[in-house]
């Protein structure tokens, strides 16, 4: 078909189109196609040809299998509302989930290869990002290597970061996610409060992994910056690490050579002060003092 006779396409209201094609929607009329899903084996009626011709991966598995073999596809580790989701996606092109939903129908976009589906669940989650889910999104964008949601929720944890901190969210963040976190320069609280915050995501995850303080948060730790602590708090932190020993000695020692010897090698990250470092004399020699 030529460009011009593209150009001369017309095209009804995508909205009635979608509530018609809604219809097909797990629905035994017409179905040649049946999925088992869950450990409840739950039956969800499709259609091969809408799926084969809107999804490469349907396509592949049903090349693998005759057309004549009227056996379901047993997937016992979808989840049934979650899959219906993304079949209503396939059939109408839209689809509504619930800020809970998100995540999951996300994650089953990407393993279905359905890339305009993850392109409207970044926009709904962008859309809808609040303290309470920042950090379970956040996480999702570092695992299915999203990089405009990654920096979406990072704008957003830097702007709010002392409420994302309290949140429930932020105890079940990965180790990979916190270090993300913890990279971040933007971060509104001063490294006192990060410390402690660090402290408190180790010691709930220490319950969890069964591990100790130091062994829980000995990849996280490195990503506080102790030099932007001033001696006297630098005191406190080593005399407590003396019981609880999580934060290895060389980085208190280093913290004390900065102080000692008012040098920072630029750019290092351990030495450039977030937006939420309090302003103390011994920052001086970063700009950043009194």
């Amino acid at each position: 078909m030529s460009s011009s006779s593209r150009q001369k396409s017309l095209f009804g209201a995508p909205d009635a189109f979608a509530t018609e094609m809604s219809k097909l929607v797990n629905s035994s009329e017409l179905s040649d196609l049946q999925f088992v899903l869950g450990e409840d084996r739950h039956l969800i009626y499709a259609h091969r040809c809408i799926l084969a011709a809107r999804c490469e991966v349907f396509r592949a598995m049903f090349a693998e299998r005759s057309a004549s073999d009227d056996m379901p596809f047993v997937l016992s580790d979808v989840q049934p509302i979650t899959f219906i989701m993304m079949l209503e996606f396939i059939y109408t092109n839209r689809c509504l989930p619930t800020l809970e939903q998100a995540v999951d129908l996300l994650s089953t976009a990407v393993e279905y290869g359905l890339p305009e589906l993850v392109k409207v669940c970044i926009r709904f989650m962008t859309d809808r990002l609040t303290v309470e889910n920042a950090c379970e999104y956040v996480q999702a964008a570092l695992v299915y290597e999203l990089t405009d949601l990654q920096s979406t929720c990072k704008q957003f944890i830097e702007s709010h970061t002392a409420v994302v901190f309290q949140s429930r969210g932020f105890h079940e963040l990965s180790e990979e996610t916190m270090i993300f976190v913890l990279k971040c320069n933007g971060l509104q609280l001063d490294e006192g409060e990060v410390l402690k915050h660090v402290k408190e995501w180790a010691s709930v995850n220490s319950v969890v992994t069964g591990e100790s303080l130091g062994e829980t948060c000995r990849n996280v730790i490195e990503h506080v910056r102790f030099p932007l602590l001033d001696p006297d708090e630098l005191k406190v932190i080593e005399k407590e690490n003396e019981k609880k020993k999580y934060i290895p000695v060389r980085l208190i020692s280093a913290a004390w050579r900065f102080h000692a010897t008012k040098h920072a090698v630029p750019g290092d990250p351990q030495v450039t002060v977030r937006s939420g470092t309090l302003r103390r004399p011994s920052l001086q020699p970063l700009g950043h003092g009194l």
